[in-house]
């Protein structure tokens, strides 16, 4: 009896000494395997579909059906990139142009309220002899050179960047085609009934369908409706300000106002005071409520038991630890423990009762 014992823990040591192990090999490539999961279960049904079609042969499938999602995210993002090089070439020429403007604002000026703003902030400030229009072009040089710089370190890692795609079509494909075949040995590493393995399963898929479509496609949304009412408005660059309203809608909290609120300001500060109004107006309205419709309407019925609050904290969370993984990652950590307290329910009910 003891040597037994002694044999499993020696065991469970081992197993977990190697399981960590592997975890280190793969963590360089974590994202891209979960993203590889991630889309393989939202294009599951698409890929059975094409399957029936060929005869039901897998490999071809599962590599046709892999062939398409690569050419339709790569010739996007193609596009989007070249797009944000000449748009921000465009944005930092017309905060330059704008120099001169933001000038009639200073003090000095001859607005009798903006005179009065600044003798009321020198009783408190010592604002005498600072030169704003040097300050203000400082900040704008700084916030270029800042996006330039970064923008440059993306395209500097192009080679990890098509690294990474090229693990997620990868594992994509395996996961398409052999996708059932391990969710059934998965099965039976889980010691659960197999009602409680389906369910486990079922609420996994179902909150990756919620937060791909709920999130990003919502982001989406967001994103270009913002570009419609940036072009609408004459406002320079709407691609670039919508790709970045796209993006900022992912972040908990601050989410599409960290780009139109300061954009209204910029607007009504410039003398667009007509302008700014108008998309502080839209963009708390229009904007802000593309949320609120589309969300729900991804959403309902395919997250059960998953309360918006938790939602939130599931993302925001997700995001800080283990950075954008989060936010898939974030949700289903917290779908598997809805899963569980609902099994816990059943199987207490008498306990609980």
């Amino acid at each position: 009896m003891y040597s037994s014992r002694y044999s499993q823990n020696f065991f469970i040591v081992c197993l977990i000494f190697v399981l960590y192990v592997f975890y280190l090999m793969l963590r360089p490539f974590l994202v891209a395997v979960i993203l590889g999961i991630t889309m393989a279960s939202l294009f599951h049904p698409n890929y059975s579909e094409l399957r029936r079609r060929l005869g039901g042969r897998s490999t071809l499938s599962a590599a046709a059906m892999c062939s398409i999602i690569t050419f339709l995210i790569i010739i996007p993002l193609l596009i989007l990139f070249l797009s944000l090089a000449n748009e921000f070439n465009s944005a930092y020429t017309a905060f330059r142009d704008q120099q001169g403007v933001w000038e009639e604002w200073m003090p000095g000026s001859e607005v009798p309220v903006l005179e009065a703003f600044w003798d009321l902030l020198g009783r408190y400030l010592d604002i005498e002899g600072l030169n704003f229009s040097l300050l203000l072009s400082s900040l704008v040089d700084w916030v270029a050179r800042y996006l330039l710089d970064h923008y440059t370190s993306i395209l500097g890692q192009v080679g990890s960047l098509v690294l990474s795609f090229l693990v997620m079509i990868f594992s994509m494909f395996f996961f398409l085609r052999d996708g059932d075949l391990l969710i059934k040995e998965l099965k039976k590493l889980i010691p659960l009934a197999p009602a409680y393995e389906d369910m486990v399963f079922q609420k996994l898929r179902t909150v990756i369908y919620a937060t791909f479509f709920g999130i990003f496609a919502t982001g989406i949304a967001q994103g270009l409706v913002a570009g419609i009412i940036f072009l609408a408005l004459g406002i320079n660059n709407p691609v670039l300000w919508g790709t970045a309203t796209a993006f900022l809608s992912l972040v908990p909290v601050v989410g599409t106002a960290a780009v139109w609120v300061p954009m209204s300001l910029y607007l009504i500060m410039s003398g667009s005071l007509l302008k700014g109004i108008i998309l502080l107006v839209l963009g708390a309205s229009v904007i802000g409520l593309v949320d609120n419709f589309v969300r729900p309407l991804i959403i309902e019925g395919k997250s059960e038991g998953m309360h918006l609050l938790l939602v939130f904290f599931a993302l925001a969370g997700g995001l800080l630890l283990w950075g954008p993984a989060g936010l898939v990652l974030g949700p289903l950590v917290a779908a598997l423990l809805v899963t569980f307290l609902e099994i816990y329910k059943i199987e207490f009910r008498e306990e609980l009762n």
